[in-house]
């Protein structure tokens, strides 16, 4: 087979290697070394840095398409995605009226099946809509349900669902996220009001983590630490988080990896259709959002945040610049970690022999993404 050679800076799981390269080969990783590996064909990236592609987890949708109204855009959505750095990520369909899941899933499911030239959808992400009231945010509260495992069961063979956000105190919640689990799901908890002892028993049994953190939940607080405060006790639970500055303040951002770490703290964008657009109106499934210009965040009409514009390489960017992280810190928490939470961690997020040859390059002043290879093939720059 025709091998790929890529020379940089090296970003393996704890260190950065100043000079080293990447070899490709059917569309797995072959080698890496401080050396000049020989290879078929050899693209020399100077002083850039060479780093597992980035694995986002909360897509609605970005550059003007929703992934609920345009399912038949998928693939063109993928494509565009690699200009970010992401090259796995998890299509999300928030709370929605059981005909439109009938409708949706099944169109999503088609069109991952199709090759993909870009970035590969994993699977899907059902945030909701067994989600409490109390938190919904952006969610249509007329769209929720109640635990119901004969709806979950509906929802899951209609589709190859990898992720399912849930509120761990509703009824029902416990016997829903065992189900999940053994159909091969991921189970968070998010949009949820659980206490701290509550949600702690969750993380015990089935749930493995958190939905973006801080964001619809209950508070921290000093008398009751709440669903952030389980996440940040509870030794197994894996967190995502928006770091955009919006969402959370630089400094939260800051203190829940020192609580975390870079292994159980995992940056997503939660994007809309408005990333990577200008000021205006856009579909978030079945709901309007409106992105002004001054306020650099999207919102439904009464102001409720609703979902983001951010990208994974300016999440990537902004958690260097918010915390003292190390740049292979910050890859584990754009890769590696991520993949792991939704059990592909065995072949995606890192640069090791045998994992899929997902690479992202970013340049060495400003970290923008230079090039971005896909199953060993260069798919950006």
């Amino acid at each position: 087979m025709r091998t790929v050679a890529l020379r940089g800076r090296i970003v393996t799981d704890y260190e950065v290697w100043e000079e080293g390269t990447v070899l490709l080969e059917g569309g797995r990783v072959a080698g890496v070394g401080r050396e000049a590996l020989e290879a078929d064909e050899v693209h020399e990236y100077p002083e850039c840095f060479v780093l597992p592609g980035f694995v986002d987890l909360q897509v609605n949708g970005s550059f003007g398409m929703d992934v609920v109204t345009d399912p038949g855009r998928l693939g063109e959505l993928s494509e565009r995605l690699v200009a970010t750095g992401t090259t796995s990520y998890l299509p999300t369909v928030i709370s929605s009226p059981v005909g439109l899941y009938r409708k949706v899933i099944p169109a999503l499911a088609e069109a991952m099946s199709e090759a993909q030239p870009g970035a590969e959808p994993l699977g899907l992400h059902l945030e909701g809509p067994f989600i409490n009231a109390e938190k919904k945010g952006a969610h249509p509260e007329e769209f929720l349900s109640p635990p119901d495992a004969g709806l979950l069961n509906e929802l899951l063979d209609l589709g190859p669902v990898r992720m399912l956000t849930l509120a761990p105190e509703l009824k029902g919640a416990a016997e829903l996220a065992e189900e999940a689990v053994r159909r091969g799901v991921a189970v968070s908890a998010g949009h949820s009001n659980a206490h701290f002892g509550l949600a702690y028993g969750s993380f015990d049994r089935r749930v493995a983590g958190v939905t973006h953190l801080f964001n619809a939940m209950s508070p921290l607080h000093h008398r009751e630490p709440g669903l952030p405060g389980a996440a940040f006790a509870h030794p197994r639970a894996i967190s995502g988080l928006i770091a955009d500055g919006r969402h959370v303040h630089p400094q939260t951002v800051a203190l829940a990896l020192r609580m975390l770490g870079p292994d159980r703290l995992y940056l997503t964008t939660d994007a809309i259709a408005a990333t990577g657009m200008g000021p205006g109106e856009y579909p978030l499934a079945s709901r309007r959002t409106y992105l002004d210009a001054a306020e650099g965040v999207p919102t439904l009409s009464d102001g409720t945040i609703a979902g983001s514009i951010l990208t994974m390489d300016e999440a990537f960017r902004n958690i260097l610049t918010f915390t003292d992280c190390t740049i292979p810190e910050a890859a584990r928490m754009t890769a590696a970690t991520p993949a792991r939470f939704v059990g592909e961690g065995a072949r995606k997020g890192r640069l090791a022999p045998g994992y899929d040859a997902d690479v992202a390059v970013l340049g060495p002043d400003n970290l923008a993404v230079a090039a971005v290879y896909k199953g060993g093939a260069k798919v950006f720059g």
